[in-house]
């Protein structure tokens, strides 16, 4: 029997859930770097008017006012980890074979279990540390249960809360690893506030990245998505970079806002419209096509949001792409190589916008390489990259490369590509027709 009640505006309801975990497995994933996603909530009360969560594509009325309280997540993601044959460590030491398995509990938790896999335990649609969990704690009690079967959690939030379980991610940190990432958006937080009403606000969500980081937690700040005209000023980017830098942020990810059609849509322009009237026509032009998926009409951008990015964070001195940590029992050569090949595939995608063809030999790769292969080292030593892997022999010099200096010259080369792109040239030029009372935006 489901429970309901309400606070201020907000309908609460506890239910019980009959799945958690994201059915596909993903690979070769390169934002999150995560391979199963899970929310311990349906809806989220912290009413960001861009969240595409409000849209029918996720079938979820009154999303930011009706509540769904996942009660039994944490039994639930338990027995779902068993079937994908993970034991707990409370499992493993009650069986009579335990004594006889190597002392170490690394290595016993090694041979007992297939190849880890990272968690995203919230911020796919709906933050696992907004109000609700105050009270309800079912995000600390699914970090437990990850605890306990030692699998690495990645968490995205927008909300200080998360310092409340830090004690407990520096626990998991030791056994897997803790990655928690904040999105951060506007640097002012006047705007923040109109933006994203109830989410904590900018300086606290530094002041706990900040916090987690001294901890020797993993972290880092997602600038995703940056508001056309309102987000990408160069001053707040800029001013967001810094930030992120000072609190010891490992990265900082620039990214464009997708607003699907019908009611997010509606929702977030109405917000536009009565805060922000000067950008109002212009937004609204942006994403006149209706794009089922939210992306803008890309030539009506006022800047290219990543590229920006990417200056940006060259001129603050911070990492501009989300990073890649090693699972625990993995080659770290191995795990080296795939994330110099992520980072090829990211930004030959979304930052020099090449076609997917070019990138698919150094994702084809990454996958296999996550499912595991063979030590590289061993390989290049052995002389059996080509073979091992099956690929060419321009793979083999670039994985080679990697290896032996933890870079190579095909990602040296897009980096310079990048940095001879004019970001001035990316204000937008439109056509009297397409623009109306705007033709041109400069960066």
């Amino acid at each position: 029997m489901n429970i309901n009640w309400r606070r201020n505006s907000v309908r609460y309801e506890c239910i019980k859930a009959k799945t958690l975990l994201s059915k596909r497995e993903m690979l070769a994933e390169d934002w999150f770097h995560i391979n199963r996603s899970l929310n311990a909530y349906r809806g989220c009360e912290h009413g960001c008017v861009y969240c595409d969560g409000m849209s029918e594509y996720y079938h979820v009325d009154n999303f930011t006012s009706h509540i769904r309280i996942k009660e039994n997540a944490p039994e639930i993601l338990r027995k779902e980890l068993k079937r994908l044959g993970f034991s707990s460590q409370q499992e493993l030491e009650t069986e009579t074979l335990w004594s006889f398995l190597p002392k170490d509990d690394a290595t016993r938790l090694a041979m007992k279990n297939p190849r880890r896999i990272v968690i995203g335990v919230c911020g796919g649609v709906s933050d696992g540390y907004q109000p609700a969990e105050k009270e309800h704690r079912i995000t600390r009690q699914i970090l437990e249960t990850l605890l306990d079967f030692r699998l690495p959690a990645m968490i995205l939030t927008k909300s200080d809360l998360v310092l409340r379980d830090i004690d407990l991610l520096k626990e998991l940190n030791d056994v897997a690893f803790a990655n928690v990432v904040f999105t951060i958006t506007l640097h002012d937080d006047d705007k923040r506030k109109i933006i994203e009403p109830r989410a904590a606000s900018t300086p606290d969500r530094f002041a706990a990245l900040k916090e987690l980081r001294k901890a020797g937690i993993f972290g880092g700040v997602m600038a995703t998505p940056i508001v056309p005209w309102i987000g990408t000023t160069y001053e707040n980017m800029e001013g967001l970079a810094t930030e992120a830098k000072g609190a010891g942020a490992e990265f900082i990810l620039f990214g464009a806002m997708t607003l699907k059609p019908g009611r997010q849509k509606e929702h977030f322009l109405s917000v536009i419209r009565k805060h922000f009237p000067g950008e109002f026509d212009k937004i609204k032009a942006l994403y006149a096509n209706d794009n089922k998926y939210g992306n803008p009409m890309w030539k009506r951008q006022p800047i290219n949001t990543m590229l920006l990015g990417h200056e940006i964070c060259k001129k603050v001195g911070i990492r501009d792409r989300s990073v890649r940590h090693t699972l625990p029992f993995e080659n770290e050569v191995n795990y080296r190589v795939l994330g110099i090949l992520l980072d090829i595939v990211f930004y030959q995608r979304y930052m020099l916008g090449k076609p997917l063809d070019m990138s698919k030999p150094f994702h084809d790769l990454s996958i296999k390489l996550e499912k595991g292969v063979e030590n590289l080292k061993v390989l290049l030593d052995e002389r059996r990259l080509k073979e091992g892997l099956s690929i060419n022999d321009e793979m083999v010099s670039i994985v080679r490369q990697i290896i032996e200096t933890g870079t190579c010259q095909y990602m040296e080369n897009l980096l310079s590509n990048l940095s001879e792109y004019e970001i001035g040239n990316q204000a937008m030029v439109i056509s009297d027709e397409e623009s109306g009372d705007w033709k041109k935006e400069k960066v």
